[in-house]
């Protein structure tokens, strides 16, 4: 139950700040929260992190944190391009932190408790997604090996998210956050 409580408290903080998410990004959320960056730490992820911040408008988004917590313990957090690149500070140490985060070893069981806690709480109409599509994605969820998704349209349009995810106490060392 304690579990159900904290997922929630996860959901709606972000639903307070992006009322157009989907369950998808919910999906997504809890995934990073659990697993980090692993799967995007190709490489080419250090071209690719400096053509997305040259590419980016700073002036989007002025209300975006510059971290905020994406997991329930709150040891996974985002940190946001845009207020990151504001501050002046360099992208070597942000892709530092992503490269130490890469270690952390995310469990499965982890990520299917919190997600079964979201289905649970949208079946009980305690959050406002639909229940048509979470359904969806739980069927299609493969529970041995969870697979990242990527945003919705929806909430790509909106929101514009460039960020990278982290762990709480490398970004805190690292950059001072």
């Amino acid at each position: 139950m304690a579990e159900r409580g904290k997922v929630a408290d996860l959901i709606r903080w972000h639903l307070e700040r992006r009322p157009l998410m989907r369950a998808v990004d919910v999906y997504k959320l809890l995934f990073q929260g659990v697993f980090g960056v692993s799967h995007i730490l190709k490489p080419e992820a250090w071209a690719y992190l400096q053509e997305e911040a040259a590419r980016l408008n700073l002036s989007e988004q002025p209300g975006d944190p510059l971290c905020e917590d994406i997991s329930v313990d709150g040891s996974v957090v985002r940190v946001n391009l845009r207020p990151y690149l504001r501050r002046g500070l360099g992208l070597e140490r942000l892709f530092d932190a992503m490269k130490e985060t890469r270690l952390r070893e995310g469990k499965p069981a982890a990520f299917l408790l919190q997600w079964n806690a979201f289905v649970n709480l949208v079946r009980g109409r305690e959050l406002p997604f639909s229940l048509v599509e979470v359904e969806r994605l739980d069927r299609e969820l493969n529970r041995v090996s969870p697979q990242p998704r990527h945003h919705s349209k929806e909430y790509k349009d909106a929101y514009k998210p460039a960020y990278r995810v982290v762990r709480r106490r490398t970004v805190e060392r690292i950059i001072g956050a």
